[in-house]
């Protein structure tokens, strides 16, 4: 207990004073000392779900949004809610059921977050990057000689940068003009109005961007758990890295697209908009 007292106690919690690089960076430093299950697990489930929404995730989409909801659902709920069970499990089924039962709003949601997400990192990115001064917990604070985290140690540190993230996230926030915002929440609104009329290309796209970044996500852990410092590379390359990423979005929207069947549904009622019963008998009418 006094072991990880004292790690939490090392982890400053003033790091909303940082630039979401440098966050990203230590906890890079300090995950090389984490138990390795805290890394392969959720690196692995990323970068397998990854791919398979990544090529196919308007092939099964049910499925596949389903099995994003879970993991993503469930991931937020252990963090967000001090890593209980329960919690976790009640976010998992509940984000799962969503994905699975109604696909289209899912996506719509979806596409409207990572829009917002996209803007508001573009309106506040002198906020989120500039350089500022203060002391970050990293891996060459730590003894040389010290043992590896625990399970419930690496977890505990995974939870404080999270949080910390997040208070970075909302104080930045909180200093942006009405007008940011305003763009910010328009990007949302828009995007999550197109999804819902456009289910197709939204969701080709939508499927792409979050399957390349589970992708992204899960490869850097396994590159952090074999000492590898991708946090540092693409801080040296990030153009390299961005058109990449920009690159393995467009492929997948396309592959998705070419490939992946239009669904029944979709090909009888291009503009999901519900048919009357008098349209259905004209149409059964019609066949017989």
């Amino acid at each position: 207990m006094a072991d990880r007292a004292s790690i939490l106690t090392r982890i400053s919690h003033n790091v909303t004073a940082f630039n979401m690089v440098e966050i990203l960076k230590s906890f890079e430093q300090v995950a090389s000392r984490f138990s390795p299950a805290v890394l392969i697990l959720p690196g692995l489930a990323m970068a397998v779900l990854g791919l398979a929404v990544w090529l196919a995730g308007v092939c099964r989409r049910r499925l596949l949004l389903g099995l994003v909801g879970a993991l993503t659902g469930g991931l937020a709920g252990f963090i967000g809610g001090g890593q209980n069970p329960a919690i976790a499990g009640l976010a998992a089924g509940s984000s799962a059921a969503f994905g699975a039962i109604a696909p289209r709003l899912f996506v719509a949601v979806a596409l409207a977050v990572l829009g917002a997400a996209i803007a508001f990192t573009v309106v506040a990115r002198i906020h989120l990057f500039q350089q500022q001064q203060g002391l970050l917990f990293s891996g060459q604070n730590l003894d040389p000689d010290a043992r590896r985290f625990t399970v419930q140690e690496s977890l505990d540190a995974v939870q404080a940068y999270t949080l910390d993230a997040v208070d970075r996230v909302k104080a930045i926030a909180r200093g942006l003009v009405s007008v940011d915002l305003a763009i910010v929440g328009a990007v949302g609104a828009g995007l999550l109005v197109v999804g819902l009329l456009f289910g197709r290309l939204p969701g080709a796209l939508t499927c792409s961007m979050i399957g390349s970044g589970l992708v992204f996500a899960g490869l850097t852990l396994l590159l952090i758990l074999k000492g590898s410092t991708p946090v540092a590379r693409m801080e040296q390359q990030g153009p390299f890295y961005g058109l990449l990423l920009l690159g393995m979005v467009a492929f997948g929207t396309l592959e998705q697209l070419l490939l992946c069947p239009q669904a029944k549904g979709e090909r009888d009622n291009p503009s999901g908009k519900p048919r009357t019963h008098r349209e259905d008998s004209k149409r059964g009418w019609r066949n017989r």
